[in-house]
């Protein structure tokens, strides 16, 4: 199963919420900053001699500075989150799509993962478990065809021993 996924909002609404929290975070944050900032400056020395119109000025300028330096910081933030979302959610939404085969009952596919993806781990264990759940499966229906024939020539012991051994791999404690 290949799937490329160049679409950088596969879920939309659970990276636009994401998106929306970041940008209040940065927000609330620049405001504080911003009168942390403008308070600490206003009450350093030096400045009570100042004129009220250089005052005035003065804070315009930070204002306007602050205001802009924050805006670009705030859009660099959002068009990485952007990027770093598609290679969280992204793989996310690719798994949601494997797992809907799986329990369909499709193991032909293949889980990949590209290169930057923060769910290299994820992505390469669900291929082994893929891959050994397809492997046991194979094996298991060979064993039926043998159960059938030991059943069909009347070896009802060599069936019995072989239905015994059927789904070994299957791990589950019984109570």
């Amino acid at each position: 199963m290949t799937i490329k996924r160049r679409q950088y909002l596969v879920k939309p609404k659970l990276q636009i919420k994401y998106l929306l929290i970041l940008a209040a975070i940065i927000v609330v944050s620049s405001i504080l900053i911003y009168y942390m900032f403008l308070d600490s400056l206003l009450n350093s020395p030096g400045m009570d001699q100042l004129s009220a119109g250089a005052v005035k000025n003065f804070i315009r300028s930070y204002t306007s500075g602050f205001f802009w330096a924050i805006l670009g910081f705030m859009a660099l933030v959002l068009i990485e989150s952007i990027f770093y979302f598609h290679r969280l959610i992204g793989p996310i939404y690719f798994f949601e799509k494997v797992m809907t085969k799986l329990k369909d009952g499709d193991f032909s596919i293949s889980i990949h993962h590209r290169q930057k993806d923060e769910t290299i781990e994820l992505a390469t264990s669900m291929n082994e478990a893929v891959t050994n759940v397809r492997n046991a499966v194979s094996e298991d229906r060979k064993k039926i065809d043998a159960i059938k024939v030991a059943i069909d020539s009347g070896e009802t012991d060599k069936a019995k021993h072989l239905l015994s051994e059927l789904t070994q791999w299957f791990k589950i404690e019984q109570k």
